[in-house]
């Protein structure tokens, strides 16, 4: 029996308060015997205007203060935690790049985001810089853990790496934008991973209104909905 936790929240420009957010759904995580907090993609900054500027403007290194504050929470609460950001790359571009943080405070692992969203009218590439390799999965409470960051679960093969890579369970970290059908699209998608893959699958987006969907899933490897929110903050406590 494993529980982990599934944080939905809408990140702003201010990195202080969605590190306070951050701070209060790992105190209610651990609260409810959560072992792991999966958070959204972008957790620690994101902004609709000035873009690519401002993303640019606000990476850090996978050492700068927003890492090191939440190795300090994780630290503090004896809890793994994931979390999206900006790190910052040799290009003007950063990279859009997801960080595992286990329960001492390490960084277990990172994933920089390898298809990036130029589709639906957007071009994340002109905003990212592309990463140009698959995430290791890794040990976790919660058993091998395999990551694909958003867009990248539209596609099959990339999920099915992450499960020949030996992962029992994928993270699947998004700021899945607003538009026609994307509940649709994002919920029935993340239960194809889980059954083609036979393995249990958690999709944590970002919420906020006119821009991210939020409704957050997790599926058994057969299809079975384990939880699911809403658009609303929340967290969300599931046991596998």
């Amino acid at each position: 029996m494993m529980r982990l936790s599934l944080a939905q929240f809408g990140a702003t420009a201010d990195k202080a308060q969605n590190l306070d957010i951050i701070q209060k759904f790992s105190e209610s995580a651990v609260q409810a015997g959560a072992s792991i907090l999966l958070l959204p993609e972008y957790s620690m900054f994101y902004t609709v205007s000035d873009k690519p500027a401002a993303f640019s403007a606000a990476a850090e290194s996978l050492d700068g203060s927003f890492c090191t504050a939440l190795s300090a929470i994780a630290r503090a609460h004896g809890l793994w935690i994931c979390a999206g950001m900006f790190e910052r790359s040799s290009d003007t571009r950063p990279f859009n790049t997801v960080v595992v943080l286990n329960d001492e405070g390490e960084l277990a692992g990172f994933h920089r985001k390898v298809k990036l969203f130029d589709a639906f009218g957007c071009r994340e590439s002109e905003e990212c810089r592309p990463g140009n390799r698959p995430f290791q999965p890794i040990d976790t409470p919660v058993g091998r853990l395999g990551l694909i960051t958003c867009f990248e679960l539209r596609f099959p093969a990339l999920a099915a790496e992450q499960r020949a890579l030996g992962a029992e369970t994928l993270f699947v970290p998004a700021g899945w934008m607003c538009g026609a059908n994307k509940v649709l699209h994002w919920r029935t998608l993340l239960a194809a991973r889980a059954i083609e893959n036979q393995m249990t699958v958690l999709g944590v987006s970002q919420s906020a209104e006119g821009v991210f969907i939020g409704h957050s899933a997790a599926f058994a490897p057969d299809g079975t909905t384990l939880g699911a929110l809403e658009t609303q903050t929340e967290l969300l406590t599931i046991t596998l």
